[in-house]
């Protein structure tokens, strides 16, 4: 009898272990079958775009500020860096040949000579464009007489808004430098009239060429000029 029931009861017991087996591996694949946590799936954000980096004001070699919709300068007169002057009534602006030159000037031909002439004035930034004589020196080299030396240059000295100017004038076959930029042909009987006035940081350098009898036409202009040169 005992024996009977010791079956039953074991029977029992393991037929309640079968019923928790069961529930245990039920668990287990619903826990599999699980999807992922939501933000697994998300997008990622988009970073933030950069912020653009802030413009610099402009300014000239002397530190001032230039307006942003600064243009030409007035036909009534030029300007560069710190000195102004007024440009001779007929005188024609042109584009600069080469970035050295702040501005150019056609000058109308006289009867008689088949070219216009040309005035450049150049500027090489704060202590650039080394000293006057040099400079006179070099416009020199650039003019042979017949006999194929360089002539002496004429040259004499004042002062213009209160600042030093040296004016040179000489004539002869001219070969310009491939260094300024424009026509290199050497040009027989041709004249100079150049100005270099000291500036407040370099020289500036005012330099008249063309047919002698167009640039002679033109000198009472260019004196005019020089005499206009005035720094703030």
């Amino acid at each position: 009898m005992f024996q009977g029931a010791g079956r039953a009861v074991l029977a029992l017991m393991a037929i309640l272990a079968l019923g928790c087996a069961g529930g245990s591996g039920t668990g287990s694949k619903e826990s599999a079958s699980s999807p992922p946590p939501q933000a697994a799936n998300q997008p990622r954000e988009s970073l933030p775009s950069a912020s653009p980096a802030p413009s610099l004001p402009l300014v000239d070699s002397r530190g001032h500020l230039v307006p942003a919709t600064a243009g030409s300068a007035p036909s009534s007169g030029g300007s560069g860096s710190g000195l102004t002057w007024s440009v001779p009534k007929g005188w024609i602006e042109e584009p600069p040949a080469s970035s050295m030159r702040k501005a150019q000037y056609a000058l109308a031909a006289a009867p008689g000579d088949a070219e216009p002439g040309q005035c450049a004035v150049f500027y090489f930034g704060a202590g650039q464009g080394g000293d006057i004589k040099g400079n006179v020196d070099r416009w020199a080299s650039q003019f042979t007489d017949a006999a194929g030396g360089h002539p002496t240059p004429a040259v004499t000295e004042g002062t213009v808004g209160g600042m030093k100017v040296m004016k040179v004038t000489t004539a002869g076959t001219y070969t310009p430098s491939p260094m300024m930029g424009g026509d290199l042909t050497p040009k027989p009987d041709t004249m100079l009239l150049g100005a270099i006035v000291e500036g407040a940081d370099a020289n500036w350098f005012f330099k008249c060429t063309g047919p002698k009898r167009t640039i002679e036409s033109h000198r009472k202009e260019f004196d005019a000029l020089i005499d206009s040169v005035r720094a703030p």
